[in-house]
């Protein structure tokens, strides 16, 4: 068993390299690419599970927070230092997009920690346990037929990495950790209404009004082929494995999220749900009029703002393009300054009756409001026969989600979009 000053050490070693890649991504801008957030998530929870192994021995102090560079809190224990989620400060049955998934499942599931990358966890599934962590997570994620499940933990470490990827979220879609296959959320359909009263008099009553979100997740799955030789030999595969996916999985859960057509086994998009706001427009993008009208319909349906705009990066580019009457680059109104502008190759470019359809659609709104339920365990199973004959294996992954709205006057979408 470590002493404490080993576990200190150890912990200090992660938090260094995190701190490092932090640094680079500050050095580059203040953007990390995927594999370096993923690289960054995983020495923070190394670090994470060492603090709370030094706390148990009775070595913590008081705790005292400060702000880290990707919205998490980075607390200090003493001489220690820890990543905390603050879910404790925030509703817990939906995270925010700067809340990590991993944080809601060590602190609701009572899940620990494995040291060890999820990479590393799926090249042990081909190749066999290299290490004790190797030897561990494998034992605990074998299941009746000799296949493996991915451990709760490390799940949710690729959840998260598929969460940074997903533009919906990057809006600022919340994640609803699902516990079963059916989950129920309440949400308020009407305000009371207060009224004045006179001394003594009666106080009119007034009942708000409840309904319910119903998630029922359904099945997205990916396959992925990997050659031995690049299993054995890829200094990289513990992290590009992962991030190749979430990187599949983040489009496809995007476009759904959006645009999802609600028929079985798809579930409904944002942009399907009956009561969205429409602005049809009919033509091609000559000025910022459209998401000026969009975000008047939201703030008259006395939602809060547009947290941003989701658009095809084909429209982007017109709106860059765009000049004014001294051939100088068109500014945005004020009124639509602040708001981000995201792009997804996910919004559609085939809309519309011409032939070829060319039509696209924007979509704009307080993006909290949009909630995509994910189960916190993906199943990822090897295929080892089908491929053989190329020396190859297959990773065959999928997850369960689901996607609501809760309020879905808080969103508009512009329509007719041509080229």
């Amino acid at each position: 068993m470590l002493t404490t000053s080993e576990l200190k050490a150890k912990r200090e070693k992660a938090l260094a390299a995190a701190e490092a890649i932090l640094a680079e991504g500050r050095a580059a801008g203040g953007l990390l690419e995927d594999a370096a957030y993923y690289r960054c998530n995983q020495h923070v929870a190394e670090a994470d599970l060492f603090s709370r192994q030094i706390a148990d021995a009775g070595a913590a102090d008081e705790v005292e927070t400060t702000r880290r560079p990707n919205g998490t809190s980075l607390a200090i224990r003493g001489d220690s230092r820890r990543i905390t989620s603050g879910l404790e400060e925030h509703e817990t049955h939906a995270l925010k997009p700067e809340q990590r998934f991993a944080d809601w499942v060590r602190e609701h599931r009572g899940v620990e920690d494995h040291d060890l990358a999820l990479g590393d966890y799926l090249r042990a599934m081909v190749l066999g346990a290299k290490t004790d962590a190797e030897k561990r997570a494998l034992s605990e994620g074998t299941d009746s037929a000799g296949g493996f499940t991915v451990p709760e933990i490390l799940s949710a470490q690729l959840i998260d990495l598929l969460r940074a990827r997903t533009v919906a979220i990057q809006a600022g879609a919340r994640t609803v950790p699902l516990t079963s296959d059916t989950n129920h959320v309440a949400r308020l359909l009407t305000d009371p209404v207060p009224a004045w009263r006179s001394e003594a008099g009666a106080v009119a009553e007034s009942d708000p009004t409840f309904g319910r979100i119903t998630f029922s997740p359904k099945s997205l799955a990916v396959l992925i082929k990997a050659s031995r030789e690049l299993l054995e030999d890829s200094l990289n595969i513990r992290t590009e494995l992962p991030r190749v996916i979430a990187g599949a999985m983040a489009v496809e859960l995007d476009r759904v999220a959006l645009f999802g057509s609600g028929s079985d086994p798809e579930p409904t998009g944002l942009t399907n749900v009956s009561g969205i706001n429409e602005i049809t427009h009919d033509a091609a993008l000559t000025s910022y009029a459209p998401f000026v009208s969009a975000r008047t319909k939201v703030l008259e349906s006395n939602a809060d703002g547009v947290s941003a705009f989701v658009l095809n990066p084909r429209d982007d580019g017109t709106l860059a393009g765009l000049a004014d009457t001294t051939n100088q680059p068109l500014m945005k109104p004020e009124a639509i300054r602040d708001i981000p502008f995201l792009t997804s190759m996910s919004v559609p470019t085939n809309l519309g009756a011409a032939s070829p359809p060319t039509d696209s659609i924007i979509v704009g709104g307080s993006f909290r409001h949009l909630l995509i339920g994910m189960r916190s365990e993906i199943r990822i199973e090897v295929l080892r026969e089908r491929f053989a004959d190329n020396l190859q294996y297959g990773f065959l992954a999928w997850l369960r989600a689901d996607v609501a709205v809760e309020h879905a006057a808080a969103f508009s979408k512009i329509t007719g979009i041509s080229a």
